[in-house]
């Protein structure tokens, strides 16, 4: 979920905001605050965050993970502490300041998140004054500098690259490696075997052990646990999952494992092909599925998506135990099957989940020849 200009004081109340957010709210959810862009006109008053505060219920506050303020300032680091009385610690400390948005990389997957150009544009900015200011402190310093620079249109957009890769060093990756790398790349170095080993064992734990676990694939675990694991792969050891006797940090895994391909499953080419289907509708839409799965996918990542496909239609066999329908797996999984080569937009999301819907609802229709 992410919240940037929004006039929340001008909304016509916060049980609309509270009514809106629910569909959110039910699993696990982190909140990522663009604090750059705040003005007199569209600030609360401290009295309407602490009302709006109160009103919201357990989900609300229980499922919260994290909450990322981007681009601190020092007045809403003040603002802060006063708020603080008014929350639990447990609360507290589920806030976290990010100062430049390369820090952001460290919790979540920076390059598919429909981050603001104007962000984007600030976040350069900051990222330039800490070099030529490194030993300068305080960092209101460094905002009142930059947004005096955009009050007087010194901002060049067209220089602005991508945030997602502006901090990436080119680098040949070893060969046992696992994540951030293509499926052509672990076939090659794994014998010729066309399913990666992490989805292998990660669906081979979740068949055993996974498949009535409520909230699989929704609830978060430890960023450090995932990352551990990933190290272990990408050294090439044997890694044991039931060692870890944890459901969630398995599911956890493979959806990492899906988003971090150095090109998405169902590839950077059919991306249009897949936002294309969101104009049909019933049997022709589930006909151009299997048409575009079958004739333009990759013979490998058929053979993957296949696998993912027909162990995800297991999950939803399950779902009276672990919840898990086959919407709320297009949900989870949609983001990480397709994304776009150059831009993220929170409008196509529809679109791709319906489409990651029905390749779990149609498998057999789809996928058997």
């Amino acid at each position: 979920m992410l919240l940037y200009d929004v006039p929340l004081c001008s909304l016509i109340s916060s049980r609309y905001i509270t009514k809106t957010l629910e569909q959110y709210v039910s699993s696990d959810y982190c909140v990522i605050y663009f604090h750059f862009g705040l003005t007199r006109s569209n600030k609360p008053s401290f009295g309407w965050l602490v009302q709006a505060y109160r009103t919201l219920d357990r989900n609300f506050r229980k499922n919260l993970k994290a909450l990322y303020i981007v681009h601190p300032t020092t007045g809403i680091k003040i603002l802060w502490a006063l708020f603080k009385p008014f929350v639990s610690s447990k609360m507290s400390r589920k806030v976290m300041y990010i100062e430049q948005l390369k820090d952001l990389e460290e919790y979540l997957f920076l390059n598919q998140l429909p981050v603001p150009r104007r962000v984007i544009d600030f976040d350069k900015l900051v990222a330039e004054k800490l070099k030529s200011t490194a030993n300068r402190t305080g960092i209101e310093k460094l905002n009142a500098d930059v947004s005096f620079a955009f009050a007087h249109n010194s901002v060049d957009a067209a220089s602005v690259m991508s945030c997602a890769v502006d901090d990436q060093k080119d680098f040949a990756p070893d060969p046992q490696q696992q994540f951030n790398v293509s499926l052509q790349f672990i076939k090659m170095n794994n014998g010729g075997r066309t399913i990666p080993i992490v989805l292998e064992d990660t669906v081979d734990y979740l068949r055993e052990f996974g498949l009535d676990t409520e909230g699989i694939f929704r609830r978060s675990v430890s960023v450090k646990r995932i990352r551990d694991l990933q190290e272990a792969y990408n050294r090439g050891e044997q890694v044991d999952l039931r060692e870890y006797d944890d459901p969630h940090l398995a599911a956890s895994l493979l959806k990492c494992f899906l988003r971090e391909l150095s090109e998405p499953l169902l590839t950077f080419e059919l991306y249009d092909d897949v936002l294309s289907t969101g104009n049909l509708h019933g049997r022709e839409k589930v006909s151009a599925i299997k048409e575009l799965i079958l004739t333009k996918l990759p013979d490998d990542n058929y053979e993957i998506l296949n696998y993912l496909g027909r162990f995800l239609t297991e999950v939803t066999e399950h779902s009276a135990q672990n919840k898990m329908t086959a919407t709320n797996l297009a949900v989870v999984f949609g983001p990480s099957l397709i994304w776009s080569r150059h831009h993220a937009s929170l409008g196509v999301m529809g679109v791709i989940n319906a489409f990651t819907q029905l390749l779990i609802t149609h498998y057999e229709s789809i996928f058997i020849k």
